[in-house]
């Protein structure tokens, strides 16, 4: 049987596709004009797929010059990346439609490989045979990474090359519904780094990205492939163990990550460390979706830290409450600077042989809407966390010293005038700036401020607390360190530290004499502030007892219920008035 020329083939490109099914001599000159010059590389093959013809941008894409090309397969430009079956879709589409366009992996001929976007045409002749394949491609190297990063911006954190959050709340919902389907645990775990500020602020934020990156290989270390590390956000990290067999198996992983996370990082040429706080939920008793074990880890998160840091917690639904109740706390604390609803108390200091008063301490006091008085205890930390306490810290040093430049003027003997600095107060570079301007503003001289700062903030970061130490002393401002015995100070470092006085802590003078071990411990301490040549203050002195064994083991200054409350500043206007001794108050 003899095919009629002018039938048309099944599939892909025939005779009849020609103007009058004969080509002219221009319509074929402006055919090879554009093949030549097509932006789009163009290749034809033979039925075999031997490549017979390309064009210059074939060359300008993979670097085959023609001669290199012709007569091979065009299998020669795979990248060997595609998907097993896809030459096989391609071939049935070819032969059911004519026409296949999609992505490729190929290779240029210095082996570099790139994506693709092609289009193959199956070329027939005019009896509907099969004569060659016609293809053009572009490279889409640009757009494809373009959009790799994109992705990659939007789901992996640029610091560590962790997952992001984002991404997190993906991995932990696909991990949920594989657990649920075999009913099987994981755990959630929210790590907070404790002391990374510190970091910052004394070697610089490109320390503290080493920090973090250092941080997240360790973590990756200590894992295995199947479980998820990302950073979520600041210093905080989170960590996801699938297929948990018990809570047991949990806490050995997290003792294991607390270990390495302390393990000492070189900064600058020194040595510095950080600890991290865990927080753990666990699928499906704390929570069955995204949202609750993410609210419970970080639930627990936060106990840990208030139980001391460099630890990790269960969550408990007790903890649930309480971070309700912490966030209600720091929503009326943000106006209650604006209601003026803070005020405060001053308690007398005495020294403990003459008996004169040497000093008063300012102590915060805040009456909510309710007015029910907060305890500092409790406000002090939230105020900390939600980052009010620099402004709260600000308004305490400008109120107290223009109370004590106002009795100064009255000609009432105070002594000096105590402050408390917060931590978050004492690591900020600004915080000499902040003394300077509460001296200026009330005129109060600055050998009448003492400020205390805790033990445990001045030992987080020794050296660059010796700088902003020195920075106060400079200014004639007397420096205590503050709730003594709690950290653990080396005489190294005491010496070094421009302080003038060391205050015990309450909770070594609650239980003496009759506790033998908390006597040892202040008789120590009042020795050791002594060969520093410091003078020594014992807090929260409530009993004739305490205050016998304070004065007979040589301690300086007393503060407490036993001489004196906190009262407010008319009050104290009064004590003042009258030059309170220790014989007869």
């Amino acid at each position: 049987m003899i095919a009629d020329p002018n039938e048309k083939p099944r599939n892909g490109i025939g005779v009849d596709d020609l103007p009058d099914g004969k080509p002219s001599a221009r319509e074929l000159l402006l055919a090879a004009s554009v093949f030549h010059h097509s932006p789009q590389g163009i290749m034809i093959t033979d039925a075999e797929r031997r490549i017979r013809m390309v064009n210059a941008a074939f060359t300008q894409i993979t670097g085959w010059r023609e001669a290199e090309v012709l007569g091979r397969r065009d299998a020669m430009l795979s990248a060997g990346r595609d998907d097993p079956g896809l030459g096989k879709q391609m071939q049935s589409a070819l032969d059911a439609d004519g026409i296949w366009v999609g992505e490729l992996w190929s290779r240029r001929r210095d082996g570099e490989v790139f994506p693709e976007n092609r289009t193959v045409v199956a070329v027939h002749d005019e009896a509907g045979h099969l004569q060659h394949y016609f293809s053009m491609f572009t490279d889409i190297s640009a757009e494809k990474f373009a959009a790799e990063r994109i992705h990659r911006l939007a789901h992996f954190d640029a610091t560590t090359e962790l997952p992001n959050r984002v991404l997190l709340q993906d991995r932990l919902l696909h991990t949920i519904n594989q657990a649920a389907r075999v009913n099987g645990k994981l755990a959630l775990l929210f790590l907070d780094l404790d002391g990374f500020k510190l970091i910052n602020d004394t070697y610089g934020h490109s320390a503290g990205d080493e920090v973090l990156r250092l941080v997240g290989k360790r973590l990756l270390s200590r894992l295995r492939k199947a479980d998820i590390v990302a950073r979520i956000g600041g210093d905080e990290f989170a960590v996801v163990l699938s297929d948990v067999a018990q809570d047991s198996d949990v806490q050995i992983t997290c003792d294991q990550l607390l270990q390495v996370i302390t393990e000492p990082y070189e900064l600058s040429g020194n040595l510095s460390s950080v600890t991290t706080s865990v927080g753990i939920a666990m699928f499906p008793d704390d929570g069955r979706d995204v949202p609750t074990l993410l609210k419970h880890a970080d639930a627990a998160m936060y106990q840990a830290k208030e139980a001391g840091k460099n630890r990790y917690a269960f969550y408990e639904p007790e903890m649930n409450r309480r971070a309700e109740a912490r966030l209600a706390l720091s929503r009326k604390l943000r106006g209650a600077l604006e209601k003026n609803q803070f005020s405060l108390c001053y308690q007398p200091q005495f020294d403990l042989s003459s008996g004169r008063l040497v000093g008063v301490e300012a102590l915060l006091r805040w009456q909510d809407d309710d007015g029910e008085q907060v305890p500092p205890s409790l406000f002090i930390p939230v105020a900390e966390e939600c980052g009010l306490i620099m402004a709260l810290g600000a308004w305490v040093l400008n109120e107290a010293c223009r109370q004590a430049q106002q009795w100064c003027e009255q000609g009432l003997a105070f002594g000096r005038l105590s402050v408390n600095v917060s931590g978050r107060q004492f690591q900020d570079e600004g915080l000499a700036d902040t003394v300077a301007a509460a001296l200026a503003a009330s005129g109060l001289a600055s050998d009448r401020l003492e400020l205390e700062i805790t033990e445990s903030w001045v030992m987080e970061g020794p050296y660059r607390a010796e700088n902003q130490m020195h920075r106060l002393n400079e200014m004639g401002v007397t420096l205590v360190i503050d709730d003594f015995g709690l950290a653990n100070s080396s005489m190294a470092y005491l010496k070094r530290f421009p302080v003038q006085k060391l205050k015990i802590d309450n909770s070594f003078i609650r239980d003496i004499p009759a506790d033998t071990d908390d006597s040892a411990i202040v008789s120590a301490i009042i020795a050791m502030g002594h060969s520093l040549g410091l003078r020594v203050l014992a807090e929260g002195v409530e009993t004739a007892e305490q205050s016998a064994f304070l004065r007979a083991t040589g301690c300086d200054e007393v503060q407490g219920y036993l001489f004196g409350r906190p009262v407010r500043h008319d009050e104290m206007n009064v004590l003042l008035l009258y030059s309170p001794t220790l014989s007869s108050s």
